[in-house]
């Protein structure tokens, strides 16, 4: 009888034991699981677990945009695409199961290579830091980075020292309804481009600053950013050092990027198809020589039924 007590005291120190190693050997998920929402929290920040990858969402968001090229863009256009990296691709150690993102962002290249759409990576100009902690969004006051990529690839510079930031204090951003209720800054950045640029909103015609501060006060005060969704916005930017125009195809990520684009295009036409047809564009914009941008999050790649 004590020989057996003493073989199952050793197999339970060896089990023990082993259960050590294999979470030293990150053997086990150590990450933690979303809730009921879908929500989970790391380094302060609140997170939407993105569900996925869908891949077979990546390949139909790529047919999309190889189909709005050839229906709508001409030969004179040059056409560039990049994805929004949600804040979840800064934190794959934190969650279980962890997202695979790189099956995601390879499906859409795999779909475009050959399209004539060049590619702008904006992993590495993006981290953790750079997006609010009670919302899904990027700061604007640190897409320094983001611009570099972009400006690389199509062709201009952006001086973000030549900004001057407006901090509001109390910002609670989308996550508060799950009960992220610890108070933030928005900062958004002014340059006389900025002030000079006149807005002509399709769904909010009376809209026509680039900054919408009636909108600090609302349950969003994210779209203090060109007053947040519609379908179509024209930014004439008469301050801009070249007469180029800018049409982007996007999600509600742009709103706090183009500003910082006003000082490079005369004109930037914001085109979003998750509320209007894509077949309904020609009848709004022209196109001939314009840089057009495909920039959506990872959140649209993923569920990209809903571009319309």
């Amino acid at each position: 009888m004590k020989r057996k007590l003493a073989f199952a005291a050793a197999g339970l120190c060896f089990a023990a034991a082993a259960v050590v190693i294999a979470v030293a050997m990150g053997l086990f998920d150590r990450g933690m699981r979303p809730d009921e929402n879908g929500m989970y929290t790391a380094h302060g920040h609140w997170v939407e677990a993105l569900d996925g990858p869908d891949v077979d969402s990546a390949v139909r968001f790529g047919e999309k945009l190889e189909k709005l090229k050839a229906d709508l863009l001409t030969e004179e256009n040059r056409a560039f695409y990049a994805i929004v990296p949600d804040k979840g691709y800064y934190l794959t150690d934190e969650v279980r199961p962890a997202t695979d993102y790189q099956a995601l962002f390879s499906t859409v290249d795999s779909q475009l290579m050959g399209s004539g759409i060049e590619k702008i990576d904006l992993t590495g100009a993006l981290t953790l830091e750079d997006y609010y902690f009670t919302d899904s969004h990027w700061r604007q006051e640190r897409l320094g980075g983001v611009v570099d990529a972009l400006g690389a690839a199509m062709g201009f510079s952006v001086d973000m020292d030549g900004f001057d930031p407006v901090t509001v204090e109390g910002f609670i951003g989308a996550y508060g309804k799950y009960g992220a209720d610890k108070p933030e800054e928005l900062t958004y950045l002014v340059s006389d481009a900025t002030v000079a640029a006149v807005c002509d909103n399709y769904q909010y015609p009376d809209s026509t600053a680039v900054y919408d501060l009636a909108r600090l006060d609302t349950d969003v005060p994210y779209d203090v950013f060109l007053s947040g969704a519609s379908p179509l916005i024209t930014v004439e930017s008469p301050l801009a050092a070249t007469d180029k125009e800018l049409v982007v195809f996007r999600d509600s990520y742009a709103s706090s990027l183009v500003p910082l684009l006003l000082g490079q295009y005369r004109k930037v036409t914001l085109v979003d198809i998750r509320y209007m047809v894509s077949g309904l564009v020609p009848q709004y914009v022209e196109f001939n020589d314009q840089d057009v941008l495909f920039l959506y999050s990872t959140y649209v790649v993923n569920q990209s039924a809903m571009l319309r």
